[in-house]
């Protein structure tokens, strides 16, 4: 009789193909303030399709933290954060260096900090050509 061990890896590939045609790709090796977190708030407690799932903010990327069908580990999928985020007056990607970028308060526009790039309203990029 078979222990179930085959089942439950068949499960675990059906779990990860499953984030996965959402857009998000398996992290093998995750930041460990990534697993730090999801144990702190509890995702390893669940399990299944439907258990508790939780997005952190990296520095470039957002991870996905889903607990194991089983509920023994923790699986940690990334995602670009140009993908995940739109890009707006406050946050985004910066269409030059490719990076995440965010406004902060002592900037009058989003503004890239590595390479000077500025999302300005349209209005205000008229005035600047036209002006």
């Amino acid at each position: 009789m078979p222990n179930g061990h085959g089942q439950r890896q068949e499960d675990e590939e059906k779990l990860i193909k499953a984030v996965e045609e959402d857009g998000w790709n398996l992290y093998p090796d995750p930041p460990e303030w990534v697993v730090s977190a999801a144990k702190s708030d509890g995702i390893d407690k669940g399990a299944g399709f439907k258990a508790k799932r939780k997005t952190y903010n990296g520095d470039n990327y957002v991870y996905l933290a889903v607990s194991s069908v089983h509920g023994l580990h923790i699986h940690v999928f990334s995602q670009k954060k140009s993908q995940y985020h739109e890009t707006t007056p406050k946050e985004g990607i910066c269409p030059n260096c490719q990076q995440y970028v965010r406004r902060y308060d002592d900037d009058d526009y989003l503004t890239c900090h590595r390479c000077g790039w500025q999302y300005k309203p349209l209005s205000e990029r008229f005035r600047n050509i036209f002006g």
